[in-house]
């Protein structure tokens, strides 16, 4: 019998490594920016090539799929997620939160079996390096910042609290290395020093007790005896300083907390909805929360205790398949003993985990993909070279990808709209005027007079025109809704809702009129009838960009 070739082995894949290097430098590089989130994306589009190159390589070189040691849990968060979009009284608004989960098992699973291919040129320790150097200029970055004059600095991040707990995930790895001895013992040493004062000037709470609390997560499951005992003191001793440097600010939390499981114990099996947490909390805001919190001028979009919050919203099913995570990452980091660096990328993703019970961080994308890109550097030593490719991983990695364009798509498309406000024509207008006179209940001119002078910014004069329209065609929606518009514009908010909800009531298929109401009940703090005008405008038009643009300002 003829003898047949051995499959090629594969190359040494120098690909995924400089994903890896730009998703870091994304990570901690990348200003953010609210609704686009640069940052976001950065990351997003190194983990989806990095997720693509991996069913290239499996294709061409298949072999048996392998198991890294959190893949069952990390699974179980997924699935739940996709259980809990279906089951949600709002998709649209469930979005967003369905697309953070998608992406944080798209992010555990790249990094997982980028660091465990036999070929690959990197591993754990690659990761860790790369880590380290991003998280140091991100420290040297809030050091200039601060001496500038920013009491608060933040980097990149847009926020000091995000600076501090991503701070916090990395020192950890930076502490590893210094352990270690050798010449690269003194970088090790310099970004200690750079990440630690960045996490000193961000002044973040959040950072500190998820630090502390993950190195006593890391002591329980790696030391025993007296030096487990000495470690845990040392630990107290830290947060008691932590303490007492904090003590005098605001805490506001407790309210909400209180409040929070005032909204679960009205839902209390499958939640109020995947992240419709905003939506709903209003309604269960104790008077004195909101004497702190005015709902006109303040929108509390998180329980800042995400263990409390996916409880709110998915009940105790989902807060299992949450907690499974960070359970597993411990029980990990106790059993796997083959490497320091591997060990301190677990406890920089349990940082993270742990600064989640005071903190929002982990809502936000970039957070979450610094937690499982480090989850998933950990657990990669039990993962095999390749993974079985299939239409199922295809077609999540692509909906993956389209989730996460979504949101930019529709601002690029809201940019692109041509201004109201570009001048009248007045030749026109006197033409209008004079057909006026010919015929004074004419409901067309008078609307269209009442356009042209809103364009021309003459809204006085387009509010009479308006007015005068509505009252000879009743049943027609446009002046109407226009008039809605122009009291909008004079600050008259209650005048706007009247206007726009009697327009809605004569058309109620109208899109514009929709998104006007919808616009303003988000301004002031209304969140739950915005999502329902935006639950109806996208029921006519799914694929509305204003709308799904307005659906993450809610929670932003």
């Amino acid at each position: 019998m003829p003898k047949t070739k051995p499959a090629p082995a594969p190359q040494t894949d120098r690909i995924l490594p400089m994903l890896w290097v730009l998703g870091t430098a994304g990570f901690w590089l990348v200003p953010d920016q609210k609704i686009i989130r640069a940052k976001l994306l950065a990351v997003q589009a190194a983990v989806l090539i990095a997720g693509a190159r991996l069913l290239w390589r499996g294709a061409r070189h298949p072999s048996p799929g392998g198991r890294a040691a959190l893949d069952a849990s990390v699974a179980a968060l997924v699935l739940s997620g996709a259980l809990f979009w279906t089951l949600s009284p709002e998709r649209a608004a469930s979005e967003t939160e369905l697309t953070r989960i998608f992406f944080c098992g798209l992010t555990y699973w790249a990094a997982s079996r980028s660091f465990a291919a036999k070929d690959a040129i990197f591993g754990a320790e690659y990761f860790a390096a790369v880590w380290t150097a991003g998280a140091s200029a991100a420290g040297l970055w809030a050091v200039i910042q601060a001496w500038g004059g920013q009491t608060r600095p933040f980097a990149s991040f847009g926020n000091p609290i995000f600076l501090g707990t991503a701070m916090a995930a990395s020192l950890p790895i930076v502490l590893a290395g210094v352990a270690r001895t050798g010449r690269a013992r003194l970088l090790w040493a310099g970004a200690l020093a750079l990440e630690a004062s960045g996490l000193f000037l961000a002044h973040s709470r959040a950072a500190a007790f998820g630090l502390l609390a993950a190195l006593g997560f890391w002591a329980l499951a790696r030391l025993e005896g007296r030096r487990l005992l000495q470690a845990l003191a040392a630990g107290a001793l830290a947060a008691a300083a932590v303490t007492w440097t904090v003590w005098g600010r605001e805490w506001t939390h407790g309210l909400i907390w209180r409040d929070a499981f005032a909204l679960w114990r009205a839902k209390p099996w499958l939640g109020c909805g995947l992240g419709r947490f905003h939506l709903e909390f209003p309604g269960f805001a104790s008077t004195e929360l909101k004497a702190r919190w005015p709902a006109g001028a303040v929108i509390i979009n998180f329980a800042h205790n995400e263990y409390l919050q996916t409880l709110v919203e998915t009940g105790p099913l989902g807060l299992g398949a949450l907690l499974a995570v960070p359970v597993a990452g411990w029980l990990a980091l106790r059993r796997d003993n083959t490497g320091a660096m591997r060990g301190a990328c677990s406890a920089g993703a349990l940082a993270l985990f742990s600064a989640a019970f005071v903190s929002p961080d982990l809502r936000f994308g970039a957070s979450s993909f610094a937690a499982f890109a480090l989850l998933g550097a950990a657990a990669s030593v039990e993962a095999r070279p390749t993974l079985v490719p299939g239409a199922l991983s295809a077609c999540a990695l692509a909906a993956c990808a389209w989730l996460a364009v979504r949101p930019a798509l529709a601002v690029r498309r809201n940019a692109a709209e041509v201004p109201f406000h570009v001048g009248a024509d007045a030749g026109r207008m006197a033409e209008l005027e004079d057909r006026l006179k010919r015929a004074p209940n004419d409901a067309d001119t008078e609307e269209e007079i009442g356009y042209l002078k809103a364009k021309a910014s003459d809204f006085a004069g387009a509010a009479t025109a308006f007015r005068r329209a509505a009252e000879l065609a009743p049943s027609r929606p446009g002046p109407l809704n226009n008039l809605g518009n122009l009291c909008y514009l004079s600050g008259d908010a209650d005048g706007a809702i009247g206007w726009w909800e009697k327009s809605l009531a004569v058309a109620p298929e109208q899109i514009d009129a929709r998104l006007n109401l919808a616009k303003l009940l988000c301004e002031s703090g209304r969140l739950k009838p915005c999502a329902a005008q935006l639950q109806e405008v996208l029921k006519r038009d799914p694929s509305n960009a204003k709308a799904q643009v307005w659906y993450k300002k809610m929670v932003e």
